[in-house]
């Protein structure tokens, strides 16, 4: 008996261990709130652009911070992997507001790149959103989750 509980408990350990190893580990911002209005554009426009198409759209979840880009920057740099977009060189970005656009992606789910990642973020400040407008002073955590 004792060793059936034995073997049992190492069993569930072995399937905990692989199931934590294979989860994806994206992780909130702390104090960041779901921004409703722009995640359903985002879903919104995402259903539109891939009706008739054989394109799937990623599942989108935008997040809102008053907190700096850099400070939401370093989280995310400890927490996945940072994802540099090939043949964009680091020059700034001016928007017509004469502000700087700031960005980044990282990679939750150990994906090589984001073409082939289920979930993947994009930090972002400010936003522009899909009508092309800045929006508000804050950083924007996008979530993208692929099915």
């Amino acid at each position: 008996m004792k060793l059936l509980r034995s073997t049992m408990f190492a069993v569930v350990l072995v399937f905990i261990s692989i199931m934590i190893v294979s989860a994806a580990d994206f992780k909130v911002y702390p104090g960041a709130k779901v921004d409703e209005k722009l995640t359903k554009e985002a879903n919104d426009f995402g259903a539109k652009a891939a009706a008739g198409s054989k394109m799937a759209f990623p599942k989108v979840t935008i997040y809102t911070t008053g907190d700096t880009y850099e400070k939401v920057y370093s989280f995310y740099k400890g927490v996945g992997k940072e994802y540099q977009m090939p043949n964009v060189s680091g020059t700034k970005n001016k928007l017509p507001s004469g502000k700087e656009l700031k960005s980044s992606f990282f990679i939750f789910d150990g994906a090589k790149d984001l073409m082939s990642s289920k979930l993947y973020a994009k930090i972002q400040r400010p936003y522009i959103g899909i009508d092309m407008k800045e929006g508000p002073d804050l950083t924007y955590i996008i979530v993208s989750e692929k099915k």
